[in-house]
Protein backbone atom coordinates (compact mmCIF):
# COMPACT_ATOMS: atom_id res chain seq x y z
CA UNK A 1 0.00 0.00 0.00
CA UNK A 2 1.26 3.55 -0.86
CA UNK A 3 1.48 6.21 1.49
CA UNK A 4 -0.77 9.67 0.15
CA UNK A 5 -0.30 13.07 0.66
CA UNK A 6 -3.55 14.35 2.51
CA UNK A 7 -4.52 17.39 1.23
CA UNK A 8 -7.98 18.80 2.96
CA UNK A 9 -10.06 19.72 0.01
CA UNK A 10 -12.69 20.82 2.33
CA UNK A 11 -10.13 23.90 3.43
CA UNK A 12 -8.89 25.30 0.87
CA UNK A 13 -6.11 26.89 0.36
CA UNK A 14 -4.47 23.74 2.72
CA UNK A 15 -0.85 24.40 3.91
CA UNK A 16 0.67 21.63 5.69
CA UNK A 17 4.70 20.60 6.72
CA UNK A 18 5.00 16.60 5.20
CA UNK A 19 8.77 14.88 5.28
CA UNK A 20 9.29 12.67 2.10
CA UNK A 21 12.36 11.08 1.49
CA UNK A 22 13.91 12.38 4.64
CA UNK A 23 13.45 15.98 3.98
CA UNK A 24 10.65 18.23 5.02
CA UNK A 25 8.52 20.58 3.05
CA UNK A 26 5.62 22.84 3.24
CA UNK A 27 2.84 21.79 0.81
CA UNK A 28 -0.20 24.40 0.02
CA UNK A 29 -2.92 22.72 -2.08
CA UNK A 30 -5.58 24.79 -4.04
CA UNK A 31 -8.20 24.42 -6.02
CA UNK A 32 -9.03 25.83 -9.46
CA UNK A 33 -12.97 26.42 -9.52
CA UNK A 34 -12.60 26.96 -13.94
CA UNK A 35 -10.17 24.40 -14.86
CA UNK A 36 -12.02 22.21 -12.31
CA UNK A 37 -8.15 20.87 -10.57
CA UNK A 38 -6.30 21.02 -7.53
CA UNK A 39 -2.59 22.12 -7.71
CA UNK A 40 0.68 21.75 -5.32
CA UNK A 41 2.68 24.44 -4.71
CA UNK A 42 5.95 22.67 -2.79
CA UNK A 43 7.97 24.89 -0.34
CA UNK A 44 11.47 24.30 1.37
CA UNK A 45 13.68 25.70 3.50
CA UNK A 46 11.57 29.08 2.63
CA UNK A 47 12.10 28.56 -0.93
CA UNK A 48 9.45 27.98 -3.50
CA UNK A 49 10.29 24.76 -5.25
CA UNK A 50 7.10 24.12 -7.36
CA UNK A 51 4.28 26.88 -7.70
CA UNK A 52 0.77 25.93 -8.35
CA UNK A 53 1.56 22.39 -10.37
CA UNK A 54 -1.17 20.85 -11.25
CA UNK A 55 -2.37 17.62 -9.64
CA UNK A 56 -3.76 15.55 -12.88
CA UNK A 57 -4.09 12.00 -12.73
CA UNK A 58 -0.91 10.10 -13.75
CA UNK A 59 1.16 13.01 -13.60
CA UNK A 60 4.56 13.36 -11.59
CA UNK A 61 4.93 15.89 -9.04
CA UNK A 62 7.63 18.22 -10.21
CA UNK A 63 8.74 15.66 -13.17
CA UNK A 64 10.24 18.08 -15.62
CA UNK A 65 11.86 20.54 -13.24
CA UNK A 66 15.20 19.78 -12.77
CA UNK A 67 15.87 20.62 -8.94
CA UNK A 68 17.97 18.58 -6.27
CA UNK A 69 15.62 20.32 -3.37
CA UNK A 70 12.54 18.64 -4.76
CA UNK A 71 11.50 15.27 -3.28
CA UNK A 72 13.59 12.21 -4.72
CA UNK A 73 10.56 9.63 -4.40
CA UNK A 74 7.80 10.33 -6.78
CA UNK A 75 5.17 12.33 -6.05
CA UNK A 76 2.16 10.51 -8.26
CA UNK A 77 -1.44 11.15 -8.62
CA UNK A 78 -3.13 8.37 -9.24
CA UNK A 79 -6.12 5.90 -8.37
CA UNK A 80 -5.23 3.05 -7.30
CA UNK A 81 -7.78 1.11 -8.23
CA UNK A 82 -7.37 1.79 -11.75
CA UNK A 83 -10.76 2.96 -12.60
CA UNK A 84 -11.06 6.61 -12.17
CA UNK A 85 -9.05 9.33 -15.06
CA UNK A 86 -9.88 12.38 -13.28
CA UNK A 87 -8.72 14.42 -10.06
CA UNK A 88 -11.04 16.98 -10.11
CA UNK A 89 -13.43 17.98 -7.37
CA UNK A 90 -15.73 14.93 -6.97
CA UNK A 91 -12.28 12.67 -7.40
CA UNK A 92 -9.89 14.08 -5.69
CA UNK A 93 -8.95 12.51 -2.17
CA UNK A 94 -11.96 10.12 -2.89
CA UNK A 95 -10.63 7.86 -4.99
CA UNK A 96 -7.59 9.39 -6.74
CA UNK A 97 -4.79 10.89 -4.29
CA UNK A 98 -1.61 12.20 -4.49
CA UNK A 99 0.66 9.13 -3.34
CA UNK A 100 4.13 8.65 -2.85
CA UNK A 101 5.03 6.38 -5.27
CA UNK A 102 7.48 3.86 -3.92
CA UNK A 103 6.19 0.76 -5.11
CA UNK A 104 8.11 -0.64 -8.33
CA UNK A 105 6.52 -2.20 -11.19
CA UNK A 106 8.99 -4.60 -11.92
CA UNK A 107 8.49 -5.78 -8.45
CA UNK A 108 11.95 -5.10 -7.00
CA UNK A 109 10.99 -3.57 -3.12
CA UNK A 110 10.26 -7.34 -2.80
CA UNK A 111 12.27 -9.53 -0.59
CA UNK A 112 13.12 -11.75 -4.06
CA UNK A 113 16.83 -11.05 -4.75
CA UNK A 114 15.99 -12.20 -8.15
CA UNK A 115 13.89 -9.24 -9.26
CA UNK A 116 14.70 -6.81 -11.64
CA UNK A 117 16.13 -3.10 -9.88
CA UNK A 118 13.78 -0.66 -9.90
CA UNK A 119 12.49 0.85 -12.58
CA UNK A 120 14.86 -0.88 -15.11
CA UNK A 121 13.58 -2.77 -18.31
CA UNK A 122 16.19 -4.18 -20.28
CA UNK A 123 13.91 -4.02 -23.49
CA UNK A 124 13.70 -0.47 -22.81
CA UNK A 125 15.56 2.06 -25.31
CA UNK A 126 17.59 4.11 -23.84
CA UNK A 127 16.35 7.52 -24.62
CA UNK A 128 19.63 9.55 -24.17
CA UNK A 129 21.77 8.07 -27.02
CA UNK A 130 21.51 7.29 -30.31
CA UNK A 131 22.38 3.64 -31.79
CA UNK A 132 26.07 4.73 -31.68
CA UNK A 133 26.06 5.37 -28.04
CA UNK A 134 25.70 9.67 -28.33
CA UNK A 135 24.33 11.30 -26.54
CA UNK A 136 21.38 12.72 -27.53
CA UNK A 137 20.10 16.27 -26.57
Amino acid sequence: MRMYIPFDTENMPDVFDITVGGSKYTFRGDYNEVADYYTATVIKDDRVLLSGEPLLVGNILGMDIPDRDLPLDDIKVMDEAGQLHDAGFINFMDGVKPYIDEVDPNGSETDNPDATPLGYDPDDEDDETDAEGTIVI
